[in-house]
């Protein structure tokens, strides 16, 4: 993101810089010791226009949810758009104190000046990000990427489930019905073999024989989940030629304000 820029004014944004066996361990270190107020601080994007976005993520998911409770048709279209609108809620969550636009990067690293040593801060394992932490030691950085592919995993099997809630409604005809049906059972399904992947991989017993199974399914799965996908972007458009009546419909608010 451009945060941070060496002593002599390099950008630090590579895998490969953190790795050099001359310099990396030196920059993983400085990083380490930066306080993550001053990343905070580095954030241009505000609250508000935060909380603004994932209003109306929360406000579209509430409108499908009224529908659904006042038996009113949900469209193939807006089922789609729910899935996002769930999805965009981690992202939003993830993406609070995401450092954005930064203008004045910090500097890390050696700092030498005339006639002085190398200045180095305390290293203040209190501040010290799990983020950071995660990437920057070798046990932790396995964690890391095992629990990260478990946790997209499950994120992929909500989103794909939420297409599968419009298994009963309405297609123009039995063979889209049919073909959503199994898409949906695609994108639920082939996430969670990705995140068993970390597990196999964990159990030494398992690894050679399920763990291969699970691998080459997945492998094998790539492109079917993609042409699923590209079903399930193109059949909503579709059914808009034909829609019930009741899609038609708006929700009746006042059912759910106390009145007499």
């Amino acid at each position: 993101m451009g945060g941070f820029i060496s002593s002599m004014g390099h950008p630090i944004a590579t895998k490969e810089q953190l790795e050099d066996p001359d310099i990396g361990s030196e920059l993983q270190e400085a990083i380490r010791n930066v306080n993550k107020e001053d990343i905070k601080d580095k954030s241009k994007g505000d609250a508000f226009s935060k909380g603004v976005a994932l209003l109306q993520g929360l406000w579209f998911i509430v409108q499908c949810v009224a529908r659904a409770h006042q038996h009113l048709a949900i469209t193939q279209l807006e089922v789609a758009t729910l899935a996002f609108a769930v999805v965009n809620i981690f992202i939003w969550l993830l993406w609070w104190n995401k450092p954005l636009d930064v203008q004045r990067s910090i500097v890390i690293g050696r700092t030498t000046q005339p006639d002085t040593e190398t200045i180095t801060l305390p290293v203040q394992l209190s501040h010290l990000s799990r983020f950071w932490g995660a990437i920057f030691g070798d046990y932790l950085h396995i964690e890391h990427e095992a629990r990260t592919l478990i946790f997209l995993g499950l994120v992929g099997t909500v989103f794909g489930g939420i297409h599968c809630a419009a298994w009963n409604t309405v297609f123009p005809t039995p063979t889209e019905m049919w073909i959503w049906r199994t898409s949906a059972v695609v994108i639920t399904v082939y996430p969670g073999f990705t995140s068993l992947m970390p597990l196999m991989a964990a159990t030494p017993r398992l690894d050679s024989v399920l763990g291969m199974i699970v691998f080459t399914i997945v492998l094998l799965g790539i492109p079917i989940y993609i042409a699923a996908r590209i079903i399930l972007i193109v059949l909503p458009l579709a059914e808009l030629r034909f829609l019930p009546a009741s899609a038609f419909v708006d929700v009746n608010w006042s059912t759910y304000i106390p009145h007499i």
